[in-house]
C-alpha cells in the first residue's frame, strides 16, 4: 500500500510541475507572438497573483475546514484543466484575456500549496517522504521544459492542449491520494488566521522572502521574452529551464543535512547571494552559455525558500492552520512576488528597458541579503534553529 501511495504522489507532483512548466514559463511568449505589448503581458501574467492575495488564504481555510483537504484539491485540478481553454477563446482582446487568466489562475494557484499541506501531513505519518516526492515535481518540470521548448518553438498555440491534458491527469491521480482531514472541520475549534503572525521568526522570513520573490516574479514573467530578444533560441530556453529544475535536486535530497550543518539563517543568506549573482549575469553578459549558467544557479534560489518555509509552517504552525500556512507561503513567494515583479516590472521595462531592470534586481538582491543578515544578527532570530529543529520532521520521515 505504501508503494502505491508513493507512486501516485510522485506522478501527481510530476504532473503538477509539468503543467506549470508548460504554461507559466511560455505563456509570455504566446502573448508576445499574439502581438500583445510588454506592459499588458505584465498585467496578464500577474492577475492571478493579484487574486491570489485574497483567494489563497480562502482556499487554505477551505482546506482546513473541509472534511478532507483532498476534496478541495480535486476541485481545483479539474477546474484548472477546463478553464485554461478560456485564454485562447478570449483571443487578443485585453479585457477578455484578463478575465480568462483570472478565472484559470483562481483554481490553479491553490494546487501546489494544497498538495504540500497534504503531502507534508502524510509524510508526518510515515506514508511518504516529502523531499523525495517533491523531487519528482522537479523531474516532471525538467522533462516538460525540454519537450515544451521544442514543441512550442514550432506550435506555440498547443500550450493550452498540453496544459489541459496534464492537469486532467492531475485530477485523476488526486482521486488516489490518501485522505487528509481538515483539522477545523465539523465541531473542531476555529483558529484565526492572525495566530500565524505571532511568530517573530516567521514574520522575518516572510519579509525577506517577499523581497527576493519580487525579483523571481520578474524573471518568470519576462526571462523568455528578454532572452529571445538577446538571440537565445527557444530550444536553449527549454534546456535552461530543465537545467534549472535539475539544479534543485541536491538541495531537495540533502536539505536535512544542509539544514543541520548550516542552519536556516546561513542557507537563506547563501540563497540571497545566489539571487544577486543571477541578476548580474542577466544584466551584464547574457549569452547562451551564461543563460544556462544562470539556470545552474537556480537551485540555490526559489527551492531553498520553498523548503524552509514549507517545513517551518508544518513544524511550528498549529495544525488547524497548516493548509492556510502553506497557502500563505505560496502567496508570498508567488502571488505578491508576481504582482510586484511582473506587473510593475512590465511598467518599468516599458520605460527603462530590460538591462536597467536586471541591474535593479541585482541591487535589490544585495540590499535584502545584507538587511536580513543585520536583522538576524541584531535580534538573534533563528539562533535556536541550529539545534536541529527538523529532527523527526516530515522532510526526513518515512525512511
Amino acid at each position: 500500500m505504501r508503494n502505491k501511495n508513493v507512486v501516485i504522489l510522485a506522478l501527481f507532483y510530476a504532473c503538477i510541475f509539468m503543467s506549470t512548466g508548460s504554461f507559466s514559463s511560455y505563456i509570455g511568449v504566446y502573448f508576445t507572438e499574439a502581438g500583445i505589448g510588454n506592459t499588458e503581458i505584465g498585467i496578464l501574467t500577474s492577475i492571478g497573483a493579484v487574486l491570489g492575495i485574497v483567494a489563497q488564504p480562502m482556499w487554505g481555510l477551505a482546506g482546513d475546514r473541509s472534511k478532507t483537504k483532498n476534496r478541495i484539491l480535486m476541485l481545483c485540478t479539474l477546474l484548472s484543466a477546463l478553464t485554461v481553454w478560456l485564454v485562447p477563446w478570449a483571443g487578443t482582446a485585453f479585457i477578455p484575456g484578463l478575465l480568462a487568466m483570472a478565472v484559470f489562475s483562481v483554481f490553479q494557484l491553490a494546487i501546489n500549496p494544497l498538495s504540500d499541506a497534504i503531502t507534508l501531513e502524510l509524510s508526518t505519518r510515515g506514508v511518504v517522504r516529502f523531499s523525495s516526492i517533491r523531487t519528482f515535481g522537479s523531474v516532471g518540470y525538467a522533462f516538460i521544459s525540454i519537450a515544451a521548448g521544442w514543441l512550442f518553438a514550432r506550435h506555440i498555440d498547443t500550450i493550452f492542449l498540453v496544459t489541459s491534458v496534464i492537469m486532467m491527469a492531475c485530477f485523476f491521480l488526486s482521486l488516489g491520494i490518501p485522505p487528509v482531514e481538515g483539522h477545523q472541520s465539523g465541531g473542531s475549534k476555529k483558529v484565526r488566521l492572525t495566530e500565524i503572525f505571532k511568530s517573530k521568526q516567521l514574520v522575518v522570513l516572510y519579509i525577506y522572502t517577499l523581497v527576493l520573490s519580487t525579483t523571481m516574479g520578474f524573471l518568470w514573467a519576462f526571462q523568455a521574452i528578454y532572452s529571445k530578444e538577446q538571440g537565445i533560441s527557444m530550444e536553449v530556453i527549454g534546456i535552461g529551464l530543465a537545467v534549472g529544475s535539475f539544479s534543485q535536486f541536491p538541495f531537495m535530497i540533502f536539505f536535512q543535512k544542509f539544514y543541520n550543518r548550516f542552519g536556516i539563517r546561513r542557507i537563506l543568506l547563501f540563497s540571497g547571494i545566489i539571487h544577486t549573482l543571477r541578476w548580474c549575469l542577466y544584466a551584464f553578459a547574457l549569452t547562451p552559455f551564461t543563460y544556462i549558467l544562470s539556470w545552474v544557479l537556480h537551485g540555490g534560489t526559489y527551492i531553498l525558500f520553498y523548503m524552509c518555509l514549507a517545513e517551518y509552517v508544518n513544524k511550528h504552525v498549529v495544525k488547524e492552520l497548516r493548509a492556510t500556512g502553506q497557502m500563505l507561503n505560496s502567496m508570498i513567494q508567488l502571488s505578491v512576488g508576481k504582482i510586484i515583479g511582473g506587473m510593475f516590472g512590465g511598467l518599468y521595462v516599458a520605460r527603462f528597458g530590460f538591462h536597467s531592470a536586471f541591474l535593479l534586481l541585482a541591487a535589490i538582491g544585495l540590499a535584502s541579503t545584507v538587511g536580513f543578515y543585520i536583522v538576524s544578527r541584531i535580534f538573534q532570530v533563528f539562533s535556536e534553529t541550529k539545534k536541529s529543529p527538523l529532527e523527526g520532521s516530515p522532510l526526513e520521515s518515512a525512511n
